[in-house]
C-alpha cells in the first residue's frame, strides 16, 4: 500500500491534514516503525486521542507544515520513502 503511487495519498486526500501530521509526529513509539500491509492509515479509526505536543513542536509550527501540506500534498514526503531499499 505504501509503495504504490497515489494509494496513501487518496486515502489522506478528504482527511485533516493537520490531524494526520500530529498524529505521525505524537504517535511514534521508540524503534522502526512496524506497520501491516494493507488497512492500516493514520487516522483508521478517526482521530488519535488528543496528547499534549512535544516540547520542541509548537502549534504554529504544526500548523505551519499543515498549511504547506495542504498546498502540496504527501506525494514528495511518500516518494523519498518509497526510494529507499528496506
Amino acid at each position: 500500500m505504501w509503495q504504490e503511487p497515489g494509494k496513501v495519498e487518496a486515502l489522506y486526500a478528504n482527511g485533516n491534514i493537520e490531524e494526520v501530521i500530529k498524529n505521525m509526529l505524537t504517535s511514534r513509539k521508540p524503534g522502526p516503525p512496524i506497520l501491516p500491509k494493507e488497512g492500516s492509515h493514520l487516522l483508521a479509526s478517526g482521530p488519535i486521542p488528543s496528547r499534549p505536543l512535544p516540547s520542541w513542536l509548537t502549534q504554529e509550527d504544526l500548523t505551519y507544515y499543515a498549511s504547506k501540506f495542504a498546498k502540496t500534498g504527501l506525494t514528495g514526503g511518500l516518494n523519498y520513502y518509497r526510494n529507499l531499499n528496506l
